[in-house]
């Protein structure tokens, strides 16, 4: 941490994924007056290079975007992809891909916990309880992904038109077994957290903001609501033109924004748009509330699990031949991953890509950690952060093209053409 005058330096963040960096403007008691998050992340240019590529090399490519949540880019991807050529997914299909997506979640969200479990849980006894707990969930988590997907990580299964295979009989039963056992450590460990939540001296109210929030759908993410809710007022900035060119000149992801301001996504957004009947401590403002809403998220997946594997019909096909190779029509597919709504948008032509483009859910939430850090003394602002979960390697995907050629490679994104 450096402190010049009266701003604030963070870098690198600690305890998420990537590297992150907060630039903080503190009054002289160290509250913070302007709060600037970003990410110093390389940029990879994903997006580029799919440009030219066969269109069922996208979801294989985009799913290596991080280690985390490689199932929900894999998913948006190849639903971009479908609905470009205008195709969809059996029923059995695309329940495995939720599946599949629940056990990322299943995985992911007790993750997090490990990650703000210092700031929480102070005796080292406990911790060491807690993190036996939330590895026995993750693995289970992670068993999901790979009998679905065909690996624990890339879930090499998820393919344009569905899921490459089904699941057998001998499989469905012992997924149901593996996760009513994840649920009986659930209910332990987010009895554990709630309560580890109630006693810490978080201040009360840390977090909040009077930003708008976005989501498609609680579990699984539906393409068509992004499309026609939130895609019409779709615009984005570089980071220079947002933080300031001091500042934004070290930020590798530009900045979306709906209807003209930053939005925040995730578990909170999820359960304030869609929950039924979801108690306030879930939706309320603070990023404590965030915390908490993914232990109301974990409950909800491991009751959508179990109602999959009771539908789904083990004989069924999983897969449709797209049977076409595309006309140049732009394809946008939605997921909701674990950190929130995560966006891909595609053309098609002949089968190739001819343009790429994705938002991932921290992309949407960077700026909004920054927001978020406001009102308070800037030591608070790394747990605001980390009640986001970033993964900062997924925001960072930019490249800004003028007359053809590359203007900058460290402060631009593949598939943004301006200035």
């Amino acid at each position: 941490m450096i402190i010049l005058g009266k701003t604030v330096v963070i870098a690198p963040t600690t305890r998420n994924e990537g590297h992150g960096k907060f630039v903080l403007e503190v009054d002289d008691e160290g509250i913070v007056k302007k709060g600037h998050f970003m990410s110093l992340v390389l940029v990879r240019g994903f997006e580029r290079f799919l440009v030219g590529r066969a269109m069922e090399f996208a979801p294989l490519a985009t799913s290596r975007y991080c280690g985390l949540c490689p199932p929900t880019h894999a998913t948006a991807s190849s639903e971009a992809i479908e609905r470009s050529l205008e195709i969809s997914p059996p029923a059995a299909g695309r329940l495995l891909r939720e599946l599949c997506n629940i056990g990322n979640h299943l995985h992911d969200h007790p993750l997090q916990q490990i990650l703000v479990l210092p700031d929480y849980v102070k005796e080292t006894q406990k911790q060491r309880e807690c993190i036996i707990r939330i590895q026995r969930m993750r693995k289970i988590g992670q068993y999901i992904c790979e009998v679905t997907g065909g690996e624990a990580i890339h879930s090499p299964f998820i393919r344009i038109g569905g899921m490459l295979k089904n699941i057998n009989e001998p499989v469905k039963r012992k997924l149901l077994e593996q996760l009513k056992e994840f649920k009986k450590i659930a209910d332990d460990q987010n009895e554990f957290m709630r309560e580890a939540y109630d006693k810490s001296d978080v201040p009360k109210g840390l977090g909040d903001h009077d930003l708008d929030m976005m989501s498609t759908d609680i579990i699984y993410g539906r393409s068509e609501v992004y499309e026609n809710e939130y895609h019409p007022g779709f615009s984005e900035v570089l980071p220079v033109d947002y933080h300031g060119e001091e500042i934004g000149v070290d930020a590798s992801t530009v900045i979306p924004l709906i209807n003209g301001k930053i939005i925040e996504v995730g578990p909170r957004a999820r359960l304030k748009k869609y929950g039924k009947k979801i108690p306030d401590e879930y939706t309320k403002k603070g990023c404590v509330t965030i915390n908490r809403a993914r232990l109301k998220e974990i409950e909800i997946r491991i009751e959508r699990g179990i109602e999959i594997l009771q539908q789904l019909e083990t004989t069924a096909p999983t897969i449709t031949n797209p049977g076409v190779t595309g006309t140049g029509k732009l394809g946008i597919g939605v997921n909701e991953a674990p950190r929130g709504t995560n966006v891909h948008m595609a053309k098609v032509l002949d089968g190739r890509i001819t343009w790429y483009k994705s938002i991932p859910a921290t992309m949407w939430n960077i700026p909004v950690i920054g927001r978020a850090s406001e009102g308070y003394h800037y030591k608070w602002a790394q747990w605001v952060m980390r009640a986001y979960d970033p993964c900062i390697s997924c925001a960072t995907h930019m490249v800004v093209i003028n007359d053809g050629k590359i203007v900058d490679e460290q402060i631009v994104r593949p598939g943004f053409e301006g200035l």
